[in-house]
């Protein structure tokens, strides 16, 4: 593959090609699922500021109205909510490992050797995507919901 090929993003497939409605409480819920499920621990360390200081970023990126919803769009999602997690520093914290090693070790949360969870970190980008996607999912949902059981 070429440099230039390497440069160019995939294109967009078209069920991220639309816009969704979420409501604050979308992000924020999100946020704390992905956090949760990809952490090495229980909880993940200062998850209840990671959300606080999430929510207050998105109440600045975001147009929300009155009932606290807004309008956006599934294709630039990822990239937005990554640059947010990424300017937190709670959360950014959660993308380095505890050990502070540098090196390249592989960790697997399903692993069931006894390995130092202070190795593992918080993927900050898969969480991007992830919260992504629970939009897209949900909308496919209720696409579905409302054509099945219309009228």
């Amino acid at each position: 593959m070429t440099e230039e090929k390497l440069g160019k993003a995939p294109p967009t497939h078209k069920r991220f090609k639309r816009n969704v409605f979420a409501f604050k409480k979308d992000f924020t819920g999100s946020l704390a699922k992905w956090l949760v499920s990809q952490s090495p621990y229980v909880v993940p360390e200062n998850l209840s500021e990671c959300v606080q200081k999430f929510d207050e970023a998105i109440e600045r990126e975001f147009s929300f109205d009155n009932l606290s919803m807004c309008e956006i769009s599934l294709s630039i999602l990822t990239h937005k909510i990554s640059e947010l997690l990424q300017s937190i520093p709670e959360i950014a914290a959660l993308n380095e490992p505890k050990s502070g090693h540098n090196s390249n070790i592989f960790v697997s949360r399903y692993d069931s050797g006894p390995g130092n969870p202070d190795d593992d970190f918080i993927d900050i980008v898969a969480v991007a995507q992830n919260i992504t996607c629970d939009f897209a999912e949900r909308a496919d949902a209720e696409a579905y919901l409302d054509v099945r059981y219309k009228g």
